[in-house]
């Protein structure tokens, strides 16, 4: 494997991605949300990174359900937030994907924790999951995994933006199930590597992460978890100064309750760098403006490098 000699980072605070120390059932009123930038798919100089389409899961996805809220020819499925956007699956009451746009000269990375997580009313209530299946480890439940990591969208003209991206942060439309364990370690580092590298080369980076859904999931006080998750990140290469984009596949199997766990381990590893192409397939999503970018469109679209390090990451487009 090749990897190309970006500096060595040194990782952030942990983000749990799972503190239930407040639920708020009541939030704020729809007119709130007006004026929410949202996911910007010109962000990274040279090229445009469009939301990805929901392709054959757009009769399960979650529209807007408020027409006073759409803007002439905005997509009724994008849930827009401070710096980035949502898109939900009805079916799983879990985001298809969040998509954020992280500007390193801005950053922000010292913004206090909200810790107030929130549904949001431009959808129906019961397209969210609130509580079921989020609670204890030792009870096992699941945390409240983030999708667009908190400190990814920190960043903005005025303090007052920067905390509203942060607070966006926790909506419950931007989790998904996972356990503790599994929202940590290298996938953890995998963000603080992509965060640290965005701050001190001064580039932008945009970030699409997601959950795998299979029609196997295990279900857990009524929710189907999913077992695996993806990530895609474009950026400017520090190294050739063009958009490259690279793209990892994570289970969270060996973190899983029994009896559960030992049906689903993916091979013998849990973190793979995989193609954009074989994303597309597992997700049927519509990636088509983000293939091209991919460190490995040449290589076959089954090839998978293993990971044991962010080091072990193929970098070199």
């Amino acid at each position: 494997m090749i990897a190309t000699p970006w500096k060595s980072f040194t990782p952030v605070d942990g983000d749990d991605g799972g503190e239930l120390k407040g639920l708020r059932l009541k939030p704020g009123p729809i007119t709130d949300y007006i004026g929410r930038n949202g996911y910007d798919p010109n962000f990274i100089p040279g090229v445009e990174l469009a939301l990805p389409g929901l392709g054959e899961n757009t009769p399960d996805a979650t529209p807007l359900h408020d027409e006073a809220l759409f803007e002439d020819g905005a997509d009724p499925h994008e849930l827009k937030y401070q710096n980035f956007s949502v898109k939900m699956c009805r079916s799983r009451r879990q985001p298809f994907y969040s998509a954020v746009n992280i500007d390193g000269r801005q950053s922000a990375r010292g913004v206090e924790r909200t810790n107030i997580w929130k549904y949001d009313p431009r959808i129906p209530i019961d397209a969210q999951i609130i509580k079921e299946c989020y609670g204890r480890k030792e009870d096992g439940l699941f945390s409240r995994g983030h999708m667009t990591r908190r400190e990814d969208p920190n960043w903005g003209a005025s303090m007052d933006l920067i905390k509203q991206a942060d607070a966006d942060t926790f909506h419950v439309t931007n989790a998904s199930p996972q356990q503790q364990g599994f929202n940590a370690g290298l996938w953890l580092d995998l963000e603080s590597y992509i965060l640290d590298n965005t701050d001190d080369e001064n580039i932008r980076a945009s970030v699409l992460t997601g959950p795998i859904f299979d029609q196997d999931d295990p279900i857990y006080r009524g929710v189907k978890v999913p077992i695996s998750f993806w990530k895609i990140v474009a950026f400017t290469h520090p190294a050739t100064k063009a958009p490259a984009a690279i793209a990892y596949r994570r289970t969270q199997a060996s973190f899983l309750p029994k009896p559960s766990k030992s049906r689903f381990i993916f091979g013998d590893f849990d973190d793979t760098q995989v193609s954009i192409v074989s994303l597309a397939e597992d997700t049927g999503l519509d990636l088509s403006s983000w293939e091209p970018l991919d460190v490995m469109t040449s290589a076959p679209s089954e090839m998978e490098v293993r990971l044991r390090s962010v080091a072990d990451a193929y970098l070199n487009p």
